[in-house]
């Protein structure tokens, strides 16, 4: 027996890591938390670790979040709280710890495939970004269900920025955010006629207006259709190489993904302003100078004259 403890004697202590201890409150909600899971009632369980968090803010406690939430399906809450997990995590030491890191790394990666992400670019001072009415932080991953959502943002002078975007799960889409024109001025009324004055001749509109009003149409539907086949290549391209399996995520695979979403912006905003133009010059054309329309409701009346 003496022989046989002189190598335990002599050996080396296995390195341990110091952790500090837990309150009472928190040890016995973690007890709570353990038998919840053990009877498989993962609701309750998931709101004793959010308690958990509250009270002592680990990393242990957003790991048991983002898993339990994981399990009941909230897949946004879940991709953002295995975010931080992943991001909180020391670097492993041992075989344990290296299989807990790379299992909750692969957890990320098939979460973040059921979820969609948002990048948003925003006017300058623009604060704060809301995302279907939910206050984001811009500046990192927003993670939303698959679909449309409108993202807006108020601009220092009180006028807002919005998108709308729709983006497919275990895609990334940039939403960038376009400012609300400004007011515009009063329209002056017309010059009082004398009664019994004579009618002056209205004046035939300027074919060089007409015919600038055309070609400016023309170029932004051109331009715009031209960009937009363009943006769609480059987009079928990509999507390509995305199928490939040694196909990773870089920094340029992302900013040929925001390059192909802004061309894809500005082409729709050049058919929309096009289209906008092209139907002024036609009213332009067909209305006499001199035309009123006069539109009331609730016993005001607005009056456009050209």
């Amino acid at each position: 027996m003496f022989l046989l403890a002189l190598p335990l004697a002599f050996a080396a202590p296995p390195p341990s890591r110091p952790s500090s201890p837990r309150s009472p409150r928190v040890a016995a909600l973690v007890r709570e938390a353990e038998a919840a899971l053990d009877r498989l009632d993962i609701a309750l369980a998931r709101d004793l670790w959010a308690q958990i968090y509250d009270l002592e803010r680990s990393t242990v406690g957003i790991c048991q979040l983002g898993q339990l939430d994981r399990r009941l399906g909230r897949w946004v809450d879940a991709a953002e709280e295995l975010t931080r997990c992943v991001q909180e995590m020391r670097p492993p030491a041992t075989p344990q710890e290296r299989r807990l890191h790379d299992t909750r790394h692969a957890d990320l990666a098939a979460t973040r495939r059921q979820v969609a992400e948002l990048r948003v670019f925003a006017p300058a001072g623009a604060a704060p970004v809301l995302v279907d009415g939910r206050l984001v932080d811009e500046t990192g991953r927003i993670y939303v269900e698959p679909g449309p959502h409108e993202v807006t943002a108020v601009l220092p002078d009180g006028r807002k920025a919005r998108s709308t975007v729709r983006v497919a799960a275990g895609k990334s889409r940039a939403a960038v955010l376009s400012p609300e024109p400004a007011s515009l001025h009063p329209i002056a009324p017309p010059p009082v006629v004398r009664a019994g004055a004579p009618a002056q001749p209205a004046a035939p509109s300027s074919p060089w207006l007409l015919y600038a009003g055309s070609a400016a149409s023309g170029a932004f539907l051109v331009s715009g259709v031209v960009l937009h086949i363009v943006a769609s290549l480059e987009d079928s391209s990509l999507r390509t190489e995305m199928c490939k399996a040694d196909w990773e995520e870089t920094e340029a695979a992302r900013r040929a993904m925001l390059a192909i979403d802004v061309k894809q912006h500005i082409s729709t905003a050049a058919l929309v302003a096009g289209s906008a133009l092209g139907a002024a010059t036609l009213v332009v054309a067909l209305l006499p100078s001199g035309t009123q329309v006069r539109a009331s409701a609730g016993g005001a009346e607005v009056r456009f004259s050209w």
